[in-house]
């Protein structure tokens, strides 16, 4: 640990305290770019769902009971901008395949499916149409 200014690294200063009758700085950890907070900041969308003019609507709906649209597939905007259309209609479809809500609990699936099913699949599709 180095120590930059009068913190330590990953410690920011908020404010002085006392410490031993003299004011010193009060250095707390400071803020993980990562994690919840990234998080939380992203940008969600619904790969299900795409917008007239181009993207996807933003996730969530108001009530799934009175809501006309399928279960949504939520990825950062991000993500859903760097997968290809057929890896957005296979996660959509392994969601919706799955009962959603059950014990009140969301579902969640993988976003990208394992490379080894997907070459299974084909080979199996493959050897159907040889035999």
């Amino acid at each position: 640990m180095s120590k930059q200014g009068t913190c330590w690294d990953g410690y920011i200063q908020k404010g002085m305290k006392k410490k031993g009758g003299k004011l010193v700085p009060n250095c707390v950890p400071g803020m993980k770019s990562g994690g919840l907070t990234k998080w939380f900041n992203e940008k969600w969308v619904d790969i299900g769902s795409k917008k007239k003019g181009g993207g996807y609507k933003e996730c969530g709906r108001k009530s799934a009971s009175g809501s006309k649209r399928k279960y949504p597939k939520c990825v950062p905007a991000a993500k859903a901008a760097r997968m290809t259309e057929s890896q957005r209609r296979s996660a959509v479809a392994r969601k919706r395949s799955k009962s959603q809500g059950v014990g009140g609990k969301p579902t969640n699936v993988k976003t990208l499916a394992k490379m080894g099913s997907i070459i299974n699949q084909t080979r199996k599709r493959f050897v159907r149409t040889i035999l």
